[in-house]
């Protein structure tokens, strides 16, 4: 029973942490996504950089791709080749999209 209560406290502190993040971070309530395949010397906030010129903007959605990949919290465990859901946000003149 005090197991199962400490569970409930944890899943309850974890979801106050996150929540609030996931609420401000646009990128992470997007239903929207492309396709990226890691190449050499990429990083996750290279991938964001290619969505978005504006630097606030590219460290919301470095984490959002870090969130939605599962990946390590500073994005260190990208492997060449992995293939990376990256959320895309519409804006007043269009989707964004990245520079191929």
């Amino acid at each position: 029973m005090k197991k199962k209560i400490l569970w409930i406290a944890v899943a309850f502190l974890l979801f106050a942490v996150v929540s609030p993040f996931q609420l401000t971070n646009e990128y992470l309530r997007s239903s929207d996504f492309d396709t990226v395949t890691v190449k050499q010397n990429d990083s996750v906030w290279n991938l964001a950089r290619r969505y978005t010129e504006n630097e606030s903007r590219a460290e919301e959605l470095q984490q959002a791709i870090i969130e939605v990949n599962g990946l390590n919290p500073d994005g260190s465990n990208l492997r060449v080749g992995q293939q990376l859901q990256v959320p895309v946000i519409r804006n007043t003149e269009g989707t964004q999209l990245a520079e191929k």
